[in-house]
């Protein structure tokens, strides 16, 4: 019997809340009933992880993040996979290639297009035109798409609020993670942290919706007036070279530890008395999850997503 062929078109090739949302919900597919794809842009961890458990991956060397002319391009490489390919069901993820891949899908004849709306390109720290600009676009990729998903209620309300989609391919499914169980215990020695010292600790991308640089801030006056306090940061990102140089500038490397990015993040989470989340603006935030996964007390900002 013929496997049903899925494709899931993600931007970035990274381990973060977007991509391990896929990666959780691949992982329960009987490979026996599912032929499935992956395309993101090359070069990255969500990649390695997705060949150990042989799963399908196309690059396309000229996706990035930002809105380019190569855009044009990676819409007609989209339509010429998918019309050689013949999915049965396309799954976009982010804005970007949410909004490529779903017109280029349909175009293409895919029966099945569906998109998972993890965050809006758009938000109340940009200008009215900006944010007209992306609501616009959103509605364009609307009238392509079978069927969407939200990660909160807020963000599936407001898709219905603005038009979107319609109310009746929309719903709202939270996202899940598997219980974390640390493997091993990260000794608070190994970083030079005292045993009375109250670790504060945070697991996100270096990016600018994650507010990182004004939670460095906050870290660094908070040791500057503390004698029991250390910041741990687990992750990285395009601005993690910036957070490294405000904590140089500040003397307080010895009180803020940078780690880098870390596939064993409960390991991480289990050495944290506290975790932190400072984010301008969210999907639903796996930080969270994990953080009450491990029993751990959260401090949060206030955003319409998270809230909701």
């Amino acid at each position: 019997m013929r496997r049903i062929k899925i494709c899931h078109v993600q931007l970035l090739p990274l381990l973060s809340g977007v991509q391990n949302m896929m990666i959780n919900l691949l992982d329960y597919l009987d490979r026996n009933e599912y032929d499935i794809t992956v395309i993101s842009a090359p070069s990255g961890p969500m990649i390695e992880k997705l060949h150990a458990m042989c799963i399908k991956h196309v690059a396309f060397p000229d996706l990035i993040q930002k809105i380019n002319f190569h855009d044009i391009r990676i819409f007609f490489q989209f339509y010429k996979l998918f019309k050689k390919e013949h999915f049965d069901i396309v799954h976009t993820h982010s804005s970007k290639t949410g909004f490529i891949g779903r017109i280029a899908a349909k175009l293409a004849g895919i029966r099945i297009v569906i998109h998972t709306i993890h965050g809006f390109p758009f938000n109340e720290y940009q200008s009215k035109i900006v944010r007209f600009f992306y609501q616009n676009l959103e509605r364009i990729a609307g009238v392509f798409c079978d069927n969407a998903v939200s990660v909160n209620d807020y963000e599936r309300e407001l898709t219905i609020k603005k038009k979107f989609i319609t109310k009746i391919k929309i719903i709202t499914i939270y996202n899940g993670i598997k219980q974390l169980k640390p493997i091993r215990h990260i000794n608070r020695g190994e970083l030079g942290i005292p045993d009375n010292h109250i670790i504060i600790g945070s697991v996100s991308r270096f990016s600018k919706p994650k507010n990182i640089i004004n939670l460095i801030s906050v870290a660094i006056n908070v040791v500057s007036k503390s004698n029991n306090i250390s910041f741990i940061f687990v992750g990285d990102g395009e601005l993690l070279e910036k957070a490294k140089k405000l904590i140089d500038q500040s003397n307080a490397s010895q009180l803020i530890h940078l780690v880098g990015w870390k596939s064993n993040v409960a390991e991480w989470y289990d050495l944290f008395d506290i975790v932190m989340l400072y984010s301008k603006w969210e999907g639903l935030s796996l930080t969270i999850l994990e953080a009450m996964s491990m029993r751990k007390p959260l401090i949060v900002s206030n955003v319409k997503e998270i809230m909701n």
